[in-house]
């Protein structure tokens, strides 16, 4: 008896079940789209959350998405031949992004926000800004009294319905390639 059990192809394996729960819940998520209540941001967060509340590795996901869109007369090769994706680099570069939020899954979220720059004679700064939290970086120290600086933050302020930022400042950074 030389047959061994892998659990992790059963695991994986794609039952149409699998494929009619997902199809209505897409169904569900475009329906809400519709109405205003969700965008594309947030879709994939929500299918996110889907994998992992369903225990869906990414594996698994892209042979349901593979599946799903067979089950509409769509293949593959047809969407790699209207994309001109005839070399499967970007096939290869959206699995690898997959098999990477699959390794760190949990512990890696979507990061979603703004991204502003200030270079004047006063600051040379960058700011990331998402919901309430600005984050400020500088190689140098950056200077609070700076008019554009406090301009940038007063409206973003008020985009935020004149909600409390949270500001964190990380100055003389260093930099290097990796």
């Amino acid at each position: 008896m030389s047959d061994v059990i892998d659990f992790n192809e059963l695991k994986n394996k794609v039952r149409d079940k699998d494929i009619d729960d997902f199809e209505s819940y897409i169904f569900n998520l475009y329906g809400q789209m519709g109405a205003g209540t969700q965008d594309i941001a947030s879709i994939n967060k929500a299918i996110v959350d889907y994998m992992e509340k369903n225990s869906i590795s990414y594996e698994k996901f892209m042979e349901i998405q593979t599946r799903l869109m067979e089950r509409y007369g769509v293949s593959m090769e047809d969407i790699q031949s209207q994309y001109n994706l005839t070399n499967n680099d970007e096939y290869k570069k959206y699995r690898k992004q997959l098999g990477f939020m699959d390794k760190y899954k949990g512990k890696i979220t979507d990061y979603s926000g703004f991204y502003y720059e200030i270079r004047n004679s006063v600051n040379d700064l960058s700011l990331f800004l998402n919901k309430t939290v600005v984050i400020i970086t500088s190689k140098v120290k950056v200077d609070l009294a700076d008019n554009e600086l406090n301009e940038f933050l007063v409206s973003y302020k008020k985009l935020q319905d004149d909600k409390k930022l949270q500001i964190r400042i990380s100055e003389n950074y260093r930099e290097y390639d990796y």
